[in-house]
């Protein structure tokens, strides 16, 4: 994807859509490094790349509240990234608690605009209740010791879900993005403490890459 939605004026979308290619050409490299195995401290440092292309996308196409509240998610969400990548005791936590933020500012920023009182709401917030309600049957027994933490994040997660179902932009772009953060996060919670899964990584990555630009893209068509 090379430029924002028709919505967003045109000026906009061609003077973003270099950093959307820049944005597309890293995240790629990452995920095929990633997929051969590759780690490291430098890894790591790729892997946030991308989230920090989107934050200058944020800056430029964005403004006020919003804008400071999806930066403050983006970096939280770089940081999670960073932790996570970075092997050394109780990483998982520490990202799971930087993601945790991440959520919550994203459905700060939502929750500013959202309706919970329309059917559309209903229509997109009742599957998802129904999927949260079963992963937490299937991944709880199965995250011991961690499974208070779990628990807390997946709540934070469908709380977010639900603020992007109820956005009065009607974008279902944005809501397109909250639901491909869950699928990303529920991969990463089966892979690791359910089952592991061919090509986690590459899949994990592609629905959260995803995610992060879809949010994007419809808070900036939500402005326009």
């Amino acid at each position: 994807m090379t430029e924002f939605p028709a919505t967003v004026a045109s000026p906009l979308s061609r003077s973003l859509s270099r950093p959307l290619l820049a944005f597309t050409a890293c995240a790629a490299i990452y995920m095929v490094l990633d997929a051969y195995g590759l780690r490291g401290p430098w890894m790591a440092s790729m892997k946030i790349v991308p989230i920090a292309i989107l934050a200058l996308l944020a800056l430029r196409s964005l403004s006020g509240l919003t804008r400071t509240l999806t930066l403050c998610a983006l970096t939280f969400s770089a940081l999670g990234d960073l932790l996570l990548a970075l092997e050394f005791s109780h990483g998982f936590v520490y990202g799971l608690g930087a993601f945790l933020l991440a959520q919550l500012i994203y459905a700060g920023n939502f929750l500013r605009a959202a309706d919970f009182r329309s059917r559309r709401t209903a229509l997109r917030g009742v599957p998802v209740l129904i999927a949260a309600i079963l992963l937490a049957r299937t991944l709880l027994p199965a995250a011991g010791e961690l499974a208070p933490a779990v628990l807390v994040y997946l709540l934070a997660i469908v709380i977010m879900a639900l603020c992007a179902a109820a956005h009065r932009s009607d974008s279902a772009l944005l809501f397109a993005g909250a639901v491909s953060f869950m699928v990303s996060d529920t991969l990463i919670a089966l892979n690791k403490f359910v089952i592991p899964l061919p090509m986690a990584g590459t899949a994990i990555m592609v629905t959260y890459y995803g995610a992060q630009l879809a949010l994007l893209y419809g808070l900036a068509r939500a402005r326009a």
